[in-house]
């Protein structure tokens, strides 16, 4: 009893941290196969123009991926699309950044309990 009451908070710890690495894995893993989705929607829809109602899409095609992520609301994750200046298929390239705040659920010393996981892709407008 004596060493399991010694070892026990130990245990505890390294059991939140791993639970906590394999969150922030998760959320880099979804919000870097989101953005996927969205470049891939973005490229095969916004030609020859992008318009409000292609953008609106494309953030919800990025919503629908990240629906797995806790902390989830109308801001986070933020999406934004970065449109080259020429709209001809095969010439121009089209950037989705999706940023997600993730939150730890154990405030550990000497780090910050909230992070920004971000990631970027660029997919070439399709013919």
């Amino acid at each position: 009893m004596v060493e399991f009451a010694l070892a026990a908070p130990f245990l505890i710890i390294l059991m939140l941290g791993v639970i906590d690495f394999g969150r922030v894995y998760f959320a880099y893993v979804s919000v870097t196969n989101s953005a996927r989705t969205g470049a891939d929607y973005a490229a095969a829809n916004c030609n020859p123009s992008c318009e409000e109602d292609d953008l609106a899409a494309i953030r919800d095609a990025v919503v629908a991926e990240t629906t797995e992520l806790l902390n989830t609301s109308p801001t986070n994750p933020e999406v934004s699309v970065n449109i080259g200046d020429s709209l001809s298929p095969g010439t121009s390239n089209v950037d989705v950044t999706v940023s997600y705040t993730f939150t730890t659920i154990f405030p550990w010393p000497g780090l910050p309990t909230s992070m920004n996981v971000e990631r970027t892709v660029t997919a070439r407008i399709q013919e």
